[in-house]
C-alpha cells in the first residue's frame, strides 16, 4: 500500500503536501500522489487552494501590521482515531510529544493552524495545549506536571490559531482517540531570503526552489 492510499481506518497521522505532491503515512512511508497517471486535483482546485492560503496570509499580515513570508509548504494533516489498536512505529508517528517549532527550523517565526474539523463532533482527543516554557533540564520537561496545559484550545472548523514559533510557545497536540481531525498547518518568517514560493501545479517536485533553480541555470546565473 502506498502513502497516498493511507486509509483512515488504519489510524495514526497522515500529512499531505499539495505543493510537492508528497504524502507521509504512519510508519514514515512516503510516496508522491503526482507521480501517478493523473493528479488527484484539478488545476482549478489547486488554484482555489492557492487563493485560500494567500487570503489567509493577507489577513494575518493586516492583523500584525507587518509583511510575512511563507517559509515552508502549507500542508494538511489528518490524525485518525479510528483504530484503537494503532501504535506508533517511528518518531514521525508520535505527533503528540511537546515541542518548539523553531527548534526544528530556526527561521520559523510564526506558526499557524487553520482547523478543518470540530472537536467533540468529528473527533475526540486532539486538543492543542500550550505548555510551560522549557526548563534548564530536558528531564524536567518530561515530567507530567511540567506538561500540564497553560492553555487548552478546542479545534473548531474555521478557527485560526497563530503564535510565535519560539520557546515561549512550547506546545503539543493530544492523541486523537476517536474520529478524524483535519488541520491546515503553515509557518511564516519575516526574512524574505527564507521565503517559500508555492507552485501548486499538480506536478511532483523534489526541491522547493526547483523551478527557480532551473530558470537560473537556463539564464546562466548558476
Amino acid at each position: 500500500m502506498t502513502a497516498a492510499e493511507a486509509f483512515p481506518s488504519q489510524g495514526g497521522p497522515v500529512i499531505m503536501d499539495a505543493n510537492s505532491g508528497y504524502v507521509m503515512k504512519p510508519g514514515s512511508l512516503l510516496s508522491n500522489m503526482y507521480q501517478k497517471d493523473s493528479s488527484p486535483f484539478s488545476i482549478p482546485q489547486l488554484e482555489l487552494y492557492r487563493q485560500v492560503i494567500r487570503r489567509l496570509k493577507l489577513q494575518i499580515e493586516t492583523s500584525l501590521h507587518k509583511p510575512l513570508y511563507f517559509t515552508a509548504p502549507t500542508f494538511i494533516a489528518r490524525l485518525s482515531g479510528l483504530n484503537s489498536t494503532w501504535e506508533p512505529s517511528t518518531p514521525h508517528d508520535e505527533y503528540y510529544h511537546p515541542h518548539i517549532d523553531a527548534e526544528n527550523t530556526p527561521h520559523y517565526e510564526y506558526s499557524g493552524l487553520l482547523y478543518l474539523s470540530d472537536y467533540g463532533i468529528d473527533f475526540q482527543g486532539g486538543l492543542f495545549h500550550f505548555l510551560n516554557p522549557p526548563s534548564s533540564s530536558r528531564l524536567e520537561d518530561d515530567k507530567e506536571d511540567n506538561n500540564d496545559p497553560l492553555l487548552e484550545i478546542e479545534p473548531r472548523r474555521g478557527r485560526l490559531l497563530l503564535f510565535a514559533s519560539t520557546s515561549e510557545n512550547r506546545h503539543r497536540v493530544t492523541r486523537v482517540t476517536r474520529g478524524l481531525r483535519y488541520a491546515l498547518s503553515f509557518w511564516f518568517t519575516c526574512d524574505k531570503q527564507y521565503e517559500f514560493r508555492d507552485f501548486l501545479d499538480g506536478k511532483s517536485h523534489l526541491r522547493f526552489r526547483e523551478e527557480e533553480e532551473q530558470q537560473q541555470q537556463h539564464n546562466g546565473i548558476v
